[in-house]
């Protein structure tokens, strides 16, 4: 859940939402993506459709689910929905059956990756006899935005992956944060290409945290697993995030060059073995 797809990274002054498609796609890891969340920023009126496309559920957290919850679209009219839940206005079946060969040419274009997503919906926006294919997208993309507002109003487990995953992003964005913080000056230009590698080499340092965590607590897991610990400390164990740096000394002059490289996990796994016992293992 915390390993880093090497995707597409797009410039600070992009929005995201109008890039999601493009990042997703551009992931050269193994990684099968099938989900993915964003907070308001991911947001578009063209994402659920053009990820659906592409067999990756979009689940969105929104901010206020009231207000989404008053602008919902159904297929039938709305004297047919009489619950406290009602929708807003009716889909325009028409227009996207008209439309339908347009739609289906914008999608095949970025699965044969011909566009991109930000050109498209640049596109869309800049010509006026884009004007209908463009209506037909967003009345598409409504029905799947109301079935996922709903599915967030009635599924529980759904909305706690969703905070789950966002909390982690947050603190991966936290520790960027304090890196950029500690060296200051030093991930920093003032041209496009020296923020771009400035970003690059941030998310570098704080990738090489995180596995260098995950190494260790895998270790200890595995022991722990091996030593037939019971499965409650197990599962307790299981909920500490590698996204962590109180243990790490960001600054100081070290000399690597009587180093190896290697580095002794089993040393480290072992002192970290004797405090955990008393926490999860229950022994004195």
């Amino acid at each position: 859940n915390f390993v880093a797809a090497n995707a597409k990274n797009i410039g600070l002054n992009e929005y995201e939402g109008h890039a999601l498609y493009d990042v997703i796609q551009g992931n050269k890891t193994n990684i099968n993506i099938d989900m993915v969340t964003g907070d308001n920023h991911s947001l578009n009126k063209l994402n659920f459709v053009i990820l659906d496309s592409i067999d990756v559920d979009y689940v969105p957290s929104i901010k206020d689910i009231k207000d989404a919850a008053n602008n919902l679209y159904s297929v039938k009219t709305t004297d047919n929905y009489t619950g406290i839940i009602r929708s807003q206005g009716v889909i325009d079946k028409n227009l996207i059956k008209s439309k339908k060969s347009g739609i289906l040419r914008v999608l095949l274009s970025l699965l044969l990756q011909e566009n991109t997503q930000s050109t498209i919906v640049r596109k869309l926006n800049s010509y006026a006899r884009y004007t209908g294919l463009k209506k037909a997208l967003i009345e598409y993309n409504s029905i799947f935005k109301s079935t996922h507002v709903l599915n967030l109003i009635d599924n529980m487990a759904l909305r706690k992956a969703i905070r789950t995953a966002r909390n982690r992003t947050e603190a991966y964005h936290q520790l960027q944060g304090l890196i950029r913080k500690i060296y200051r000056g030093i991930f920093k230009g003032k041209k496009i290409e020296n923020n771009q590698i400035s970003a690059h080499a941030v998310r570098l340092v704080a990738n090489s945290i995180i596995a260098y965590n995950a190494i260790i607590l895998n270790t200890v897991y595995e022991r722990m697993l091996a030593a037939g610990t019971s499965l409650e400390s197990v599962d307790e164990f299981a909920r500490i995030s590698p996204i962590a740096w109180s243990h790490i000394a960001f600054t100081g002059k070290y000399n690597f060059r009587k180093s190896d490289g290697d580095i002794d996990v089993d040393a480290m796994v072992n002192e970290l073995e004797k405090h955990l016992k008393r926490y999860f293992w229950k022994v004195d």
